[in-house]
């Protein structure tokens, strides 16, 4: 069976007024969440923007490392005798005794020569020179 409480052990429940303290506490919390998103804006966006410029010369970092791995290769190519009498030959012109050296001369090509530019035409008179002209022509 089902016990029932007596009449005085029973609680009601009743609704609780929304309280001034309530409402400021709320408007105080939002009021630090608002200052501390202030405060901590800037230290933010230095920290993001150190996080891309350490990205950035994260890259750098591994070009340059490729490029002084290119260039130990290049070092090491050219302490081989074979490479360096190569670019000797090529960059030089080397000649082993006993070899015989040719050069291949390009042949020459017709240059445009410079010439005098014409002499513009000269003007022609107006109607008022041929017009004395005449006179001078036929009066003298």
């Amino acid at each position: 069976m089902a016990r029932r409480s007596p009449r005085g052990a029973t609680r009601r429940r009743t609704r609780r007024r929304r309280a001034p303290v309530d409402l400021a506490l709320g408007l105080l919390l939002l009021a630090a969440l608002g200052v501390g998103a202030v405060v901590l804006a800037p230290p933010l966006e230095g920290y993001l923007a150190a996080r891309q410029r350490v990205a950035v010369l994260e890259q750098q970092a591994a070009a340059l490392t490729g490029e002084n791995d290119r260039l130990e290769r290049r070092i090491d190519d050219l302490d081989d005798p074979t490479t360096i009498e190569l670019l000797a030959r090529r960059q030089q012109g080397l000649v082993r005794p006993g070899e015989v050296p040719y050069v291949l001369v390009p042949p020459e090509v017709d240059a445009p020569r410079i010439v005098d530019a014409p002499e513009p035409p000269a003007p022609e008179p107006t109607l008022l020179d041929r017009i004395l002209a005449w006179l001078r022509g036929s009066g003298g």
